[in-house]
């Protein structure tokens, strides 16, 4: 329930992003916007916010998204509809606000989403720290048996 509702979340982020800012340069319908903000959300979300957030932290996560987001804009949206300039300047914007907003909704997976998948972690770690072997005090087993050896 939480992965759906931080999807929910997500795409209404980059609904509204792509809605606003890429009419702006180029003639694209609503539904072809919404059905790329749908694209775009599990994409990103798979890769960004699953994957890269937990292992390499919220700023690589960030920039995994940008790049992202700039690249499908790019070769998805812009090919084909206008100048290379456009095209930059629309993949780049639209990135860049996409960037601004998941870096607020890390911190909210990071709270809520993911979190509870650590405190899972933890209790498996406790269990198996609890099945561990006790060190002897000796390092090496040799100097112990030499030792032996002049007592006795």
């Amino acid at each position: 329930m939480r992965h759906l509702i931080a999807l929910l979340i997500k795409y209404v982020l980059l609904a509204t992003i792509f809605l606003a800012i890429l009419p702006l340069f180029f003639q694209v319908s609503s539904a072809e916007l919404l059905f790329f903000s749908l694209l775009m959300t599990l994409i990103t979300y798979t890769l960004g916010d699953v994957y890269m957030l937990p292992r390499f932290g919220n700023f690589s996560a960030t920039v995994a998204d940008f790049v992202l987001v700039f690249i499908a804009v790019w070769v998805g949206i812009g090919i084909n509809r206008g100048e290379l300039t456009t095209i930059w300047s629309a993949a780049f914007f639209s990135s860049l606000l996409v960037a601004i907003g998941e870096a607020v909704f890390h911190a909210y997976m990071d709270k809520n989403v993911l979190r509870h998948r650590d405190e899972q972690t933890n209790d498996q770690a406790v269990t198996i720290r609890e099945l561990q072997t006790e060190m002897a005090e000796e390092l090496d087993v040799r100097t112990a048996q030499n030792k032996d050896k002049h007592r006795g």
